[in-house]
């Protein structure tokens, strides 16, 4: 997960869907006009929940290439001692 993929995905759904993006961003203007607190704590909130997600599958990804590299390792276990002879 990177985040200039979330960025360019955020920036391809404005320019696809400019309607719907304007009705959400108008949406959002008057309910935050009208109840600040609610939409700050929601903002805060959804942060965090961000937060932990992208931490989460950030170690997921690491774990996977951790055990692809180990699959090939065991697949060819004289691979190391190879490239350490030449």
């Amino acid at each position: 997960m990177n985040i200039e993929n979330m960025i360019e995905a955020a920036l391809n759904f404005i320019s696809v869907h400019p309607y719907a993006t304007g009705a959400i961003l108008a949406i959002a203007g008057v309910f935050s006009y009208f109840k600040i607190k609610i939409v700050l704590k929601a903002v805060i909130a959804c942060l965090i929940f961000g937060a932990i997600v992208y931490v989460v599958l950030f170690f997921v990804n690491l774990a996977s290439t951790g055990m692809e590299n180990t699959e090939k390792l065991l697949a060819n276990p004289n691979q190391v001692v190879d490239k350490l002879k030449k």
